[in-house]
């Protein structure tokens, strides 16, 4: 296994439907003591968890608020589990996906990157049986640091050691749905994959200048081919 695909979540694989948003609400209210974010903060795309409560509390400092992740993960998934029926319900996975895990699952490693929080991700995963084709524990998490560019060498360092060997440059594979995701593959020098399921249309994206542009993965055998064409 040569490649190293390393997919976001929220956007990309699936979206919940505002169920994990609720939830993460509860647990800033819950451990931050705010009552509702500024509705100008509130755009949660491309961003880690982390940064996204930096957002909300624009009095408190990083460290501050890194003091505080763990107590918050710890609500979030309390929130979450309770909303585990509701979210399997609202939530939707885009067209292709299933098929695409399926198809480069055991030809590569495929893992998370994600902005969410590494126990938030494992629930919305699981809950939607994507877990399986994911090497879970080779990923890297909104906890894992602020900025979302950081958690490729993050998530390249824990897939290195867990198969033995180097993944560098084209070697990775980013695929994600914001112009962050592809901010963060080419200031670490992967491949950028952009598809327009998340907020961003097409037209969006473009500017960017990602790799590969798609609107979706539904045409798996040719989204397969230039996914992974160098």
């Amino acid at each position: 296994m040569c490649k190293l695909v390393l997919w976001d979540i929220d956007g990309t694989l699936l979206q919940t439907s505002g169920v994990s948003k609720a939830a993460m609400h509860m647990a800033v209210r819950q451990v931050m003591g705010v009552i509702d974010p500024p509705a100008e903060r509130t755009f949660y795309s491309g961003k880690t968890d982390w940064q996204i409560i930096c957002d909300m509390l624009p009095d408190r400092s990083i460290d501050a608020i890194a003091e505080q992740l763990p107590s918050f993960s710890h609500a979030y998934v309390s929130a979450l589990q309770q909303r585990i029926p509701e979210m399997i319900e609202r939530s939707q996975i885009f067209p292709g996906v299933v098929d695409m895990l399926q198809r480069l699952y055991g030809a590569v490693v495929q893992a998370p990157l994600t902005g969410n929080v590494a126990p938030v991700a494992r629930i919305k995963l699981s809950a939607l049986q994507l877990a399986e084709y994911l090497d879970l524990d080779a990923g890297a998490y909104g906890n894992d640091h602020y900025n979302r560019w950081s958690l490729v060498p993050i998530a390249v360092e824990r897939a290195g050691r867990r198969y033995q060997r180097a993944f560098t440059g084209s070697d990775v594979v980013i695929i994600g749905d914001t112009p962050n995701d592809i901010r963060t593959g080419k200031a670490n020098g992967a491949r950028t994959v952009a598809v327009a399921t998340g907020p961003y249309s097409l037209n969006d994206l473009r500017p960017y200048e990602p790799d590969v542009l798609l609107p979706d993965l539904s045409a798996c055998d040719a989204a397969l081919e230039i996914i992974l064409g160098d």
